[in-house]
């Protein structure tokens, strides 16, 4: 789903994230249920915020992480709906890495990766036949 937010909407619990300025957000079917890590995202720096690759863009977590979903802030842009996220995966192709989470999160790669739950869906990919 993308919905329009105009100053001063809040998303997610709490309403922890308020909209400055007039943009877009969309939801992303992963949450803590799926491993993703409550603290992605940090009251009062919002530009600390996880990412994840959407259409090509990092897109910054907004609110809090829900148990099945996330929000994104995606700057006015509608990408189709559909469109495939990338939560963590090779920085060339756009994605953020687990490095970046777990920068983000105040922690290391290693408990990003392996937090991840068996609802999601792995997918490896040979990294020596990405270049």
């Amino acid at each position: 789903m993308v919905k329009e937010l105009a100053p001063g909407d809040a998303v997610s619990y709490g309403h922890r994230w308020v909209a400055e300025q007039p943009t877009t957000v969309g939801l992303v079917p992963v949450g803590y249920g799926d491993g993703i890590p409550r603290h992605a995202t940090r009251p009062g720096a919002p530009d600390a915020a996880a990412t994840v690759a959407i259409d090509g863009k990092r897109r910054p977590i907004r609110g809090t992480v829900c148990m099945d979903q996330v929000v994104v802030d995606l700057g006015g842009d509608r990408p189709p709906l559909g469109s495939e996220v990338v939560v963590f995966g090779p920085p060339g192709a756009g994605g953020p890495t687990a490095q970046d989470w777990a920068e983000a999160c105040g922690t290391i790669n290693y408990e990003i990766v392996t937090r991840i739950g068996g609802r999601m869906t792995r997918r490896h990919v040979d990294s020596e036949a990405e270049r």
